[in-house]
Order: C-alpha cells, then sequence, then structure tokens
C-alpha cells in the first residue's frame, strides 16, 4: 500500500512539475511583439488586433499562431537547446536535419551542412522543382526588360546579377539519401530565360565557382555562415561582376589575387592593397524613403577621387555584407550606394535622386522568388 501511495504521489509531482515547465513560457509571452530577431534576420510577428476576426478569423488564427510562436518567454533559450539536440542525433547517423533558429539544415557527405530553409523548401529546388511557373518567369522578364529599357534611355546599363547556393556549386556533398535534379538546374534555366527574353546584362555565379572549387574553399563547410558563400567565395564573384562591369568601364582595374591573402583554415580574405574609400554615415539616406531595420542591409561608400562614376546596387546580404561584394566595389567607384531591394518599389527616386551611372540587381539563388516579387512591385517608371 505505501509503495502504490508514493507511486501515485510521484506521479502528481511529476505531472505538476510538467504543467510547470509548460505554463511558465506563456506567463513571460512578449505581449506586443513585433521586435527584431538579429538571429533570424527578420523581423518577429505581432499580435494582431481583435478586430481581424471579423475580417478573416481564419487569418486571425494564422496571426494569432505567429505571433504566439514568435515572442513565447524563454524563445531563445528553446531554440539553442533545440539546436544541440538536433545537431548531436544528426552527428550520430539518426537523422539529417538539425535546426538552426529558424532555419534548417541538411547534415550532408565528410561533414558539407546545407540550409534547407525554414521548413526544408528549398529541397524541392535541389530536386528540379521549378522556382517560377511560366507566366511568373514571363512577367519577370518583361518587367526587367522595361526597367532596363528606362535606364537606357538614360545611358545608365542595368546588370542582373544571380547568385548561387551552395548545393549548386557542391552537389557532391548534399545528402545522398535526396535525388538530385537534372541539368541544367533551376538557376541556369531562369538566367538563360532572362538573357534571352531581356535586354539587360543577365548572369549567375555557379560557374566562376565551380572553376575555382578544386583550388579553394568557397563556402563553409559546417560551421560559422552556412547561409552564404565565404569570403574566399565572395572575392571570385566580385571579379565575375568585375568582368561585366568592365564591358562598360574597361579602364577599372579588378583586384587580382595579388592584391589579397587567402586564409583557407578560417575561409577568410585580407586585403593587401590599399583602399581608397570610406563609409559614409547612415544619415547619407536621410533624405530618401527606405526601410531599414538591419544596419547591414543599406550602405554607401565614397572614393578618394569622386570623378570616378557611380553605381547603386539593389541587393540582398550577399553583396552587401562588409567582406562580400561591398568590401572592393567602392575601390573603383566614386560613390558606391547599396539598398535591400525590399525598397524596389522606390526604385526611380533612387535612380532620379542618386544619378547612378551603372545599376546592379542582385539576389541570392534561394531568394529569386522573393526578388521577382520585389521587381514587380518596383515603381511606375516615368
Amino acid at each position: 500500500m505505501w509503495l502504490l501511495m508514493n507511486v501515485k504521489m510521484t506521479n502528481r509531482l511529476f505531472a505538476a512539475a510538467f504543467m510547470l515547465l509548460l505554463l511558465i513560457p506563456l506567463a513571460f509571452v512578449d505581449p506586443t511583439g513585433g521586435g527584431v530577431s538579429e538571429r533570424e534576420n527578420r523581423m518577429l510577428a505581432s499580435r494582431p488586433g481583435l478586430g481581424a476576426i471579423r475580417e478573416s478569423p481564419s487569418g486571425f488564427i494564422r496571426q494569432l499562431e505567429s505571433w504566439f510562436s514568435d515572442n513565447i518567454g524563454f524563445r531563445e533559450r528553446f531554440i539553442r537547446l533545440h539546436r544541440r539536440l538536433d545537431r548531436l542525433n544528426g552527428f550520430g547517423g539518426q537523422i539529417v536535419q538539425y535546426a538552426d533558429g529558424q532555419y534548417l539544415y541538411l547534415v550532408g557527405e565528410q561533414g558539407h551542412h546545407y540550409l534547407a530553409g525554414f521548413n526544408g523548401e528549398l529541397i524541392p529546388k535541389y530536386q528540379g522543382r521549378s522556382v517560377f511557373s511560366d507566366a511568373e518567369l514571363r512577367a519577370l522578364a518583361a518587367r526587367l526588360d522595361e526597367i532596363n529599357d528606362h535606364l537606357d534611355q538614360q545611358n545608365i546599363p542595368l546588370i542582373v546579377m544571380l547568385c548561387a547556393d551552395k548545393e549548386s556549386v557542391y552537389p557532391e556533398y548534399y545528402p545522398r539519401s535526396i535525388m538530385r535534379g537534372p541539368e541544367p538546374i533551376q538557376l541556369d534555366i531562369v538566367t538563360n530565360y532572362l538573357q534571352v527574353h531581356t535586354g539587360a546584362d543577365v548572369f549567375n555565379i555557379r560557374q566562376c565557382l565551380v572553376d575555382q572549387k578544386q583550388n579553394f574553399a568557397l563556402y563553409n563547410k559546417a560551421d560559422g555562415d552556412l547561409i552564404h558563400y565565404n569570403e574566399i567565395g565572395a572575392f571570385f564573384s566580385y571579379l565575375e561582376l568585375m568582368r561585366h562591369i568592365r564591358a562598360y568601364y574597361p579602364d577599372m582595374r579588378p583586384f587580382t589575387l595579388d592584391d589579397v591573402a587567402f586564409l583557407n583554415d578560417a575561409n577568410d580574405v585580407e586585403m593587401q592593397a590599399a583602399l581608397s574609400y570610406r563609409a559614409l554615415d547612415a544619415g547619407f539616406f536621410d533624405a530618401i524613403e527606405l526601410i531599414r531595420p538591419f544596419d547591414w542591409e543599406n550602405y554607401a561608400f565614397e572614393n578618394d577621387d569622386p570623378s570616378l562614376p557611380t553605381i547603386l546596387l539593389m541587393r540582398d546580404s550577399y553583396a552587401g555584407k562588409a567582406k562580400y561584394l561591398a568590401r572592393y566595389l567602392p575601390q573603383h567607384f566614386g560613390r558606391t550606394i547599396l539598398i535591400h531591394y525590399d525598397n524596389m518599389r522606390h526604385f526611380e527616386d533612387y535612380v532620379a535622386f542618386f544619378k547612378p551611372d551603372i545599376v546592379v540587381f542582385e539576389t541570392a539563388e534561394r531568394q529569386l522568388t522573393l526578388f521577382a516579387d520585389a521587381v514587380m512591385q518596383s515603381d511606375d517608371l516615368r
């Protein structure tokens, strides 16, 4: 009898402790939300107003769930714990996925890790599923061609640079349990279509990186930033972009391998050459309308030689991070202005205000649909 009562008491205590663990995070929910997650590079969901129930009950439920998931108490601690547990399982060979914040990763061959997106949505792309429908691709090409014609009337070249995800350059280390799609991959299909159906100078960096991958590590293997190419990959991508820029400015001298030192152990690049530019204060953008939730999204640089041309980049983090394209391009231009393409709806205002001599649109392969949405929302050209 005593043993039975002891078991019952233990079960009750266990149940009480379990319920307490569930209730404590609820007590610390952020009541409003809408903050910024630096780890996930996004705005957290805000609590929806009760008035939204009338407009769309199902939409209100989805918004409420997003707010709750984004703002539950001790969220960051739970994320870190979940990451550690899943990575331990992944390294043990039991599963091939682990979470890092809101991102999902795959553990591939020889210890290589790959970004799979928020819920694995990048895997179908690797398997060959189309990024765009035929109608979406036609619409994107038509809009880019319209923008190109508008800039051409002002003697401003438009270059469109599409960056490559790690699996497009290193497919051989992707998990073997996931079947790879056929060649050409979607990145090349989109690039080729835009080359044929627009007047813009469109290219992607995949081949230039494939040409170098036997000599250099161009993406991090398993640690550090697993979303972008590393600094070495960024350098060769810069050289490919300069090859296109020099079609319009042949006298520009790109940096060479003699101007840099590659630290392969850290996948870093050290500059040997002297730099002739400085970063401008964020107040440089005060005169224009701009979304800027993160510091890295909008940069401006000024060269010691103001007679050099001005370049405007509508881009994402593949260009904007300080040690990527933004490290090298200011050497060649009087002003280098980098604005996130989330602001594309004000693009014509930027052209009128900054008067660039050349424009570059840049996007990551994994963000092609977001880039297309931004281009389609660009303001009416005057």
